[in-house]
């Protein structure tokens, strides 16, 4: 369990904006959570960096932007994959881990790590995550490697944007009921169409095989993990020769590095020396590790990041706001259990 100042948690007025105690014990849960991560990272030599929001709060701040309420992080995708298969197996009793279509109703890219799937006002929780009876979390963005062979980078782009549209096409059918069922079939249909397509191109062209038994609905969880795999391989230029013998296609080096998400909607790229080594700096006073290149990186996210800017609209600040209401209940019942006793 992390060790805070006897002080930390106390209203704080931090660049005249007030942090009050309650977001204080916020900051720690997800510190605590970050610190379970970082700790199997370590015993397994994976890699991470702070990203977006948490990169410019170390570096501008020394910790969190008083306004923000929430940790990013940023893996390499070949540790991004381990970590997937590490985090179910050796993260606390009661964390919870939230990946495309490894949970029901989670349409998101990137992994979301909780302590909890719920809020608890028990002793013991409360005590492990400094009174903080809030589900938190912490964000876990790929980062993939695009190639200099221009044929080869826009095969992975569109792989990419193929996997991604099928994701939300399906997620939509999910949750919109009767009335996208209607609407939303045809396009649907569309898409299974133009993946269907890229499937023969990826077969003849890079010798990436995926059955075309994937596109039929049920097996379609399957297709996305293979489209997936399909632009990993694309991105370290992993090809298949007619022997079915992987090998490494000339694809003149890859020298650039994205969050897949920002490239297809932004244009954002970082170049991968940026990332080639690590720094640590001071994060509410624990060390947390950034890109050797940490201006680069944020100047190409931000511009002129020196200089704070107030966001309203990045995030419905505070996190926990929805969860009030569940935490007034969860205390009702608590309060009449007692009564009843």
């Amino acid at each position: 369990m992390l060790q805070f100042p006897v002080d930390y948690f106390q209203d704080e007025v931090r660049e005249g904006f007030l942090v009050d105690a309650t977001m204080k014990t916020v900051w720690a849960a997800e510190l605590e959570v970050l610190n379970e991560i970082a700790v199997i990272c370590a015993r397994h030599g994976l890699e991470w960096f702070v990203a977006y929001g948490t990169l410019l709060g170390v570096v501008r701040h020394q910790g969190f932007i008083p306004w923000d309420d929430d940790i990013d992080i940023w893996m390499k995708r070949e540790d991004y994959r381990k970590i997937l298969e590490l985090l179910p197996k050796e993260l606390p009793e009661g964390y919870v881990v939230r990946a495309p279509y490894a949970r029901e109703g989670y349409p998101e890219y990137q992994v979301y790590v909780n302590n909890s799937d719920s809020i608890s006002i028990e002793p013991e929780h409360l005590l492990k995550f400094h009174g903080c009876p809030f589900y938190v979390g912490i964000d876990i963005f790929p980062l993939d490697m695009i190639p200099d062979n221009k044929k080869m980078a826009d095969m992975q782009r569109s792989v990419f944007a193929s996997a991604l549209m099928l994701q939300q096409l399906e997620f939509q059918a999910k949750t919109a009921g009767a009335v996208y069922q209607e609407n939303g079939q045809a396009d649907i249909e569309k898409a299974m169409s133009q993946i269907g397509k890229l499937l023969e191109i990826l077969k003849e062209q890079y010798g990436i095989m995926i059955g075309r038994n994937l596109l039929h609905k049920k097996h379609r969880t399957a297709l996305l993990e293979e489209l997936w795999r399909a632009a990993e391989k694309l991105s370290y230029g992993q090809v298949t020769d007619n022997h079915g013998i992987e090998r490494i296609e000339n694809m003149g080096g890859s020298h650039q590095i994205a969050m897949y998400l920002d490239y297809l909607k932004f244009g954002k790229l970082y170049e991968a020396a940026w990332f080639e080594k690590t720094e640590y700096l001071p994060f509410e006073g624990f060390d947390v590790p950034v890109p050797g290149n940490y201006n680069e990186v944020l100047k190409a996210i931000y511009g002129d990041y020196r200089k704070p800017v107030r966001s309203e609209g990045m995030h419905d600040y505070p996190c926990y706001k929805r969860q009030l209401e569940e935490l007034r209940r969860k205390v009702a019942e608590t309060e009449n259990v007692k009564n009843d006793t």
